[in-house]
């Protein structure tokens, strides 16, 4: 077996952290996905580019919460808050500034990709530093009782 039931504990933020990543990856597909395309041109838009890396992004966010919800090292689940709270800005900075997108206002890319992407990254920016200091605070706390 490869996860020692006994010593696996996860708190609220593991499950909100999987909440919001799946959230946001099913919402890319479902409810704020980027524009369609222009119809009958066969050249991809730019915006069709930020999409298809925001859903890799949004893959790579859910399967890094279920490693660190299936985690039960301290130091292992802080390094990986390291690794998402990385993910999470380069999904806020993908649509619009690495990628762009289109710039009309009532684009779907522009009304609803970008939005959501900024309001999940920032979501789940905030829940991996909060755990991030969780787990230093629990470390630095053994290591003080350990000292005296």
């Amino acid at each position: 077996m490869i996860v020692n039931k006994e010593k696996c504990r996860f708190g609220a933020t593991d499950l909100l952290l999987i909440a919001a990543a799946c959230l946001f990856a099913v919402g890319l597909r479902l409810w704020f996905p980027v524009c369609g395309g222009m119809a009958g041109s066969t050249v991809a838009m730019s915006c069709h580019w930020a999409g298809e890396a925001l859903k890799a992004v949004s893959v790579l966010l859910a399967a890094l919460c279920v490693i660190h919800l299936l985690t039960p090292d301290g130091k292992m689940k802080a390094g990986m808050d390291v690794a998402l709270a990385g993910l999470s800005v380069l999904a806020m900075l993908l649509p619009g500034n690495v990628i762009s997108i289109c710039a009309g206002a009532e684009m779907a890319c522009r009304a609803k990709t970008m939005p959501a992407s900024i309001a999940c990254g920032a979501a789940l920016l905030v829940l991996a530093l909060a755990d991030l200091f969780y787990w230093l605070s629990r470390a630095a706390a053994q290591k003080h009782r350990r000292n005296v």
